[in-house]
């Protein structure tokens, strides 16, 4: 009897951890079922390099157009705490709310949701060994950050932004 229990704990523990044995540590890409299903449908821009190095402050061109990332703690709007909206410093598309960004200690702005849908683009990322999901604006298609399966409830997402990547427009209350 007590072989069989033990047995029986053994198959449960394997049948419930099977996914997690069979991920590569290396893949924090957000599985195909949390992905957003709507596709942008609004005007695209499209500029030159030259054109955007021009427009873009140095920071925010090395993260939207050559897919920098800025260091952790230092960018102001993680510590944005007014209302309002955060709008992607390359084309000014509505991106986020404050209503969606909290603090998850990550050093940079975060989010659980985007503020529409269809106003982030997904696409994987394969960059430093890792396999990750990256957040693009889809009218400029800059660079914003990553987005991971580690963040609050209601989604369990966490868009990790660069500040240099956005822009931020308060609202009156």
């Amino acid at each position: 009897m007590k072989t069989l229990l033990i047995i029986t704990a053994i198959l449960a523990f394997t049948a419930t951890s099977c996914d997690a044995q069979l991920r590569n540590p290396n893949d924090m890409r957000i599985p195909a079922h949390k992905m957003p299903a709507a596709e942008y449908q609004g005007d695209r821009i499209v500029k030159s390099d030259s054109d955007w190095r021009r427009e873009l402050p140095e920071l925010a061109y090395l993260v939207l157009r050559e897919k920098k990332t800025e260091p952790a703690f230092t960018g102001p709007l993680n510590y944005n705490e007014d209302r309002g909206v955060y709008k992607c410093a390359g084309c000014g598309l509505h991106i986020f709310h404050t209503d969606q960004k909290y603090d998850s200690r990550s050093g940079w702005p975060s989010f659980f949701a985007p503020l529409i849908v269809e106003n982030v683009k997904l696409v994987d990322d394969d960059s430093y060994n890792t396999l990750r999901t990256e957040v693009l604006c889809p009218r400029c298609d800059g660079h914003l950050g990553h987005v991971f399966d580690d963040g609050p409830k209601p989604t369990g997402l966490r868009y990790c932004i660069n500040s240099a990547a956005l822009e931020f427009q308060a609202v009156a209350e």
